[in-house]
């Protein structure tokens, strides 16, 4: 957790406050006055920060700013109003914003460590991530590469601590997310099967292999354990168990549907369907629509990913009239081919969003990636244009 000490940072009461925070491991830096604050890019970009306002002579902030201050972030930041006395009054107006409360000095290094715990309690239990699951039509369609490129994107959109996001990889025998991300594969379903409650809070951290601040990948070396030997009781136990640490989970299914895929399905907040444009892929495609139609998904947490599309000298789809005729009533996205710099960013072991960020394969993914954070409540655009068919094939 990052935290800031409001005032000057050479006296007594500031050297003393600093202690305790180091005392936490807390990242710490100082702010001249709750105004310049406002102001401080590593105060925008933390996610929900910890900020200490000692009652000093020099710089003092009121009650009044402090409430204020508290009302203006609440939810983004928790402001701690450090002083030996506060008048009852003022007290409840600063517990009543949700973002603040009062500590005297004396207390400080028996109480700060209680509200720190409490926070990053909070921080967990009142978020519930939202499901997205992606789903290959056929092998080697590109579904890994779509999830990869999509929670990239999505991890890096956002100011003030970004979106968290997590990518569970379902390949259990041969899934390629951490190749792609040049990570070392941690996640291990089989040390749970027969032990389920093993699953903790530090077993969930064994499993996470971390790609950035704001992306984390639970992928398996190659195990003989496949989804088959997994019960649906397990995973969506697992599921439930990480929810809370995201905003977004990211679900890359293999080709093989297991008896509880159809589950999932229903489950999620939003379903990418993937494929490719030759005539067999777009009938495998459908073919994969029909079924998940029967499942009665709502048409708004549903679309279609045609991977690999071949363009023409205008940068146009070559088959958009058989794209068409497939998929006219989909919400869908193209994404155009770009073999080798997809190939040359999955031999490097990074991203294609971070290795070209101007290619084309990305444009086309970020228009995913915002249909995607409308579709689960999480964007913050008011109004977020995502290309219909026709207007993608023109």
């Amino acid at each position: 957790m990052q935290s800031f000490i409001v005032g000057e940072g050479g006296g007594p009461l500031h050297h003393a406050l600093a202690a305790v925070v180091k005392e936490l491991r807390l990242s710490l830096c100082y702010a001249k006055g709750l105004a310049q604050l406002r102001l401080d890019r590593a105060f925008a970009e933390a996610e929900r920060p910890l900020v200490l306002v000692p009652d000093a002579q020099a710089l003092p902030a009121t009650v009044t700013e402090v409430v204020d201050f508290a009302r203006e972030f609440n939810g983004q930041a928790f402001v701690v109003y450090v002083a030996d006395t506060i008048a009852p009054a003022d007290y409840k107006r600063l517990v009543r914003t949700d973002s603040a409360d009062w500590i005297t000095l004396r207390d400080c290094r028996d109480e700060l460590p209680e509200l720190v715990a409490r926070l990053a309690v909070a921080d967990t239990s009142g978020r519930a991530a939202k499901i997205v699951s992606f789903v290959p039509s056929k092998g080697g369609v590109g579904n890994t590469t779509l999830v990869v490129e999509t929670a990239v994107l999505m991890a890096a959109r956002r100011k003030r601590g970004g979106l968290r996001i997590a990518i569970l990889d379902l390949n259990l025998q041969g899934g390629t997310v951490a190749d792609a991300l040049d990570l070392e594969p941690r996640f291990d379903l089989s040390e749970i099967v027969d032990r389920p409650e093993r699953l903790d809070e530090q077993l969930i951290d064994i499993f996470t292999s971390r790609y950035s601040k704001n992306l984390d990948v639970f992928a398996s070396s190659k195990s003989r354990l496949g989804l088959d030997g997994v019960k649906s009781e397990l995973l969506f136990t697992f599921i439930d168990s990480i929810a809370g640490r995201y905003d977004a989970i990211l679900f890359d299914l293999p080709v093989h549907w297991s008896s509880w895929t159809d589950t999932l399905l229903k489950g999620s907040d939003a379903v990418v369907i993937s494929g490719t444009e030759s005539v067999p892929g777009l009938r495998r495609l459908t073919t994969a629509l029909d079924h998940i139609d029967r499942l009665a998904l709502p048409g708004s947490k549903l679309a279609v990913v045609v991977n690999a599309v071949e363009t023409d000298l205008l940068g146009r789809a070559s088959r958009r009239m058989l794209i068409e005729r497939a998929l006219a009533k989909r919400q869908s996205f193209l994404v155009r081919h770009d073999g080798k710099s997809a190939s040359r960013a999955l031999d490097i072991g990074k991203p294609l969003s971070e290795l070209a960020p101007q290619s084309r394969m990305v444009k086309d993914v970020k228009c995913l990636a915002v249909w995607i954070e409308k579709a689960t409540g999480q964007s913050q655009e008011s109004r977020v244009k995502t290309p219909l068919l026709r207007e993608a094939l023109a």
